[in-house]
């Protein structure tokens, strides 16, 4: 993101050491207002209180009522003498914002009701090329026909509220199928704004429950589908994709079995090399989630940093150490709510029984592999 733009905090006399800033946590790359300086008022102040003492909006030029600005949601956390407020989703770069910190509800004495700062992050110049879609998961042409999510990755960091009229699934005669998407009241990016999640309806995934019964699966095994990305959408910069996108694929069988981690294979890397250690998978699993959901370890379970590299249309994994690998036994273990496409995890299936043999999945699932170097 930009270099942050701040502009000064009202310099009237405060009686308390207060200071009201926009910082940036690193270990989680996200920028967050703070408030800090507050005093004991501040621990008495209630969760719901915490709303009207600091708020965040977005700032009108020549607005200077501060009610009449838009707040955008976030979540609060209270340190010390200090809060802080994270928005739910990343300040938008070349949009202006405006902190408002309400010392009244603390009932201080203060030479200023009020104070506030305003801030921005300038977008960054804009690229020559236009925007694209770039990459879409799952990236295999055949996908079970209770598939769960697709992820959409873009060149260019996008606007949001435009997915509902670009985004939608086509059926075999190129025409849109109907209630396949499950419309979420907040479109789901990531912090960059360059990966959307785009969600199939679970509620017509899951057998026996309202939607299913009344519409059906959302894909039908055999048939020839395109997932369709408008030119509507539009970048950070208020530019259309430089074409539409369509990725075609054919609904293979349901899956509805848990994941199976007896079933992936391990071909370990050379002592003291730095080649990846190699998981195989029976069949494709969820990109994002086996992005984080695999952590490697020592015999002596001390985590060894390394990065991930997922190819083969997600049926293969490779784990390359930061350093050398030492000789001896290592461990990989898995989340249990690591998803296939169809959002089986290895503790139970999407849509399926709970139990098997008398026994949970929760109960007989594996958590973790072992290799030796």
């Amino acid at each position: 993101m930009a270099p942050l733009v701040l502009t000064p905090v009202c310099d009237e006399v405060l009686s308390v050491p207060l200071s009201l800033s926009v910082e940036h946590d690193v270990s989680r790359g996200v920028w967050y207002v703070s408030a800090s300086g507050l005093g004991p008022g501040l621990s008495a102040s209630s969760s719901g209180r915490l709303q009207s003492l600091l708020r965040v909006k977005v700032a009108q030029s020549g607005e200077p009522d501060h009610d009449e600005l838009p707040s955008i949601s976030g979540d609060y956390l209270v340190l010390g003498d200090e809060v802080r407020f994270t928005p739910h989703f990343p300040f938008e770069p070349g949009v202006s914002f405006r902190a408002i910190l309400d010392l009244r509800i603390l009932r201080q004495l203060s030479a200023v009701e009020t104070v506030t700062r305003d801030f921005s992050f300038p977008a960054p110049e804009m690229p020559h090329e236009a925007s694209e879609v770039i990459e879409v998961y799952p990236s295999s042409r055949a996908l079970p026909a209770n598939l769960l999510r697709f992820y959409v990755r873009f060149s260019t960091a996008m606007r949001r509220g435009r997915v509902e009229d670009n985004v939608e699934i086509l059926g075999p005669d190129d025409r849109p199928v109907p209630d396949v998407l499950y419309r979420a009241p907040v479109e789901l990016w990531d912090h960059s704004v360059t990966c959307l999640t785009i969600l199939l309806d679970p509620g017509r995934l899951k057998r026996g429950v309202g939607p299913n019964l009344v519409l059906g699966p959302p894909l039908i095994a055999g048939q020839q589908y395109a997932l369709k990305i408008g030119a509507g959408m539009t970048d950070v910069y208020r530019r259309p994709l430089r074409d539409i996108f369509l990725k075609r694929f054919i609904a293979s069988e349901a899956v509805r079995a848990p994941v199976e981690l007896e079933e992936w294979s391990v071909r370990s890397p050379a002592v003291a090399s730095r080649r990846p250690v190699e998981l195989i998978f029976p069949r494709p699993l969820d990109w994002a989630q086996l992005r984080r959901g695999i952590a490697v370890t020592s015999d002596r379970d001390q985590p060894i940093g390394g990065c991930v590299k997922i190819d083969r249309d997600e049926r293969r994994c490779c784990f390359t150490p930061d350093a050398p690998w030492a000789s001896g036994s290592h461990r990989i273990y898995v989340s249990p709510n690591l998803e296939d496409l169809s959002g089986n995890t290895p503790t139970r299936p999407f849509d399926g029984p709970l139990r098997t043999e008398g026994k949970s999945f929760e109960e007989t699932a594996r958590r973790w592999i072992t290799f030796v170097v």
